[in-house]
């Protein structure tokens, strides 16, 4: 799950002082606001499903996965000046400091490898795991809860725990500090990958602007170096919604073909190849108030795993799709 938890420091608050907007303006202040004590809420979502295909032990077999991800992300401006502050290039230092919460988790799981079944469902702190049909796990009933005693506390700590960090104008985090549950979980999703990072300043209609950021882990594999992928965003258009003049904020991404090498909990040590892997989406954003509003991005990603365990190796061909949304409430 820790993966599936994305990061999450891209949204963004305050009142943005700047163009007069209307459906012929050819430019939008496209940039992000922390003030204090403003509070932005947002009901985040991601779903994914896989499917590798592969030989273990001399045996083929096919495994899929498919999980949902959701629940409710504030970002609260908090008080204080930043000293040497470093804005991004082109950018004006804005921005500022920011508290972060994640409430109400929601999460299943389910995989099926041969004629092998588990589902796992998660929801505020109660666990229920299920293999083949038979109730494994379940925390209304006292069943089971030894096998994931440290899987519950770490969902605990994250929903308990806050994080801060500094924002600049176009949504870059630095100086993170907080829960250690919280930080690790939402410096491993990479938030650039769910929300874009913004221009930062003034920008045309038609232009666009890119970022590039790491991946320190795929699935269940820890990475020796991270993998990068590169994105671009172009303000593609006014979009008129509930009496606001909204910019469009269309994303692409890419990911570099690397070799890459990673680890799981188990120490089971892969090769990572042919990386290809890439999506597109949307997102709304106010310059009036310097909000993202909702937004909507789906990925797709094909790569090679190969490993050696107990003497035999393993290889596996992973295809997998993501959906990312989020709304502002």
């Amino acid at each position: 799950m820790r993966t599936a938890v994305c990061s999450l420091l891209i949204a963004a608050a305050a009142l943005v002082p700047g163009s007069v907007l209307c459906g012929e303006a050819t430019s939008a202040d496209l940039r992000l606001r922390i003030a204090p004590n403003d509070t932005v809420r947002y009901a985040w979502s991601i779903a994914s499903s896989s499917e590798s295909r592969g030989k273990e032990r001399g045996r083929a077999f096919t495994l899929t996965t498919d999980s949902n991800f959701g629940m409710n992300l504030s970002l609260r401006g908090l008080a204080g000046k930043r000293e040497n502050p470093a804005p991004a290039t082109g950018a004006k230092a804005d921005g500022g400091r920011a508290a972060v919460r994640i409430q109400d988790l929601v999460y299943t799981d389910k995989r099926s490898i041969e004629n092998s079944k588990t589902e796992l469902y998660v929801s505020k702190g109660r666990i229920k795991y299920v293999e083949n049909g038979k109730v494994i796990v379940d925390s209304d009933n006292d069943i089971g809860l030894d096998r994931f005693t440290e899987y519950q506390q770490h969902v605990r700590a994250v929903e308990n725990g806050e994080m801060r960090a500094w924002l600049d104008a176009a949504g870059r985090q630095s100086d993170i500090q907080g829960d250690p549950a919280l930080v690790e979980t939402l410096k491993s999703g990479g938030a650039q990958g769910i929300f874009p990072i913004l221009s930062g300043k003034e920008t045309k209609l038609g232009e666009a602007w890119e970022d590039t950021f790491s991946m320190p882990q795929i699935g269940e594999f820890k990475l020796a170096k991270p993998a990068v992928v590169r994105s671009k965003m172009t303000f593609s258009k006014w979009v008129a919604k509930d009496g606001k003049n909204l910019a469009q904020i269309d994303v692409s991404t890419a990911w570099d073909n690397q070799e890459l090498k990673g680890e799981n909990d188990t120490g089971l040590l892969v090769e990572i190849s042919r990386v290809d892997g890439g999506g597109a989406g949307s997102c709304l954003f106010d310059p009036a108030t310097g909000h993202f509003v909702e937004g909507a991005i789906n990925t797709n990603v094909k790569y090679r795993i190969d490993g050696e365990r107990d003497g035999q190796t393993t290889g596996l061909d992973v295809t997998g799709k993501t959906r990312f949304t989020f709304t502002e409430k």
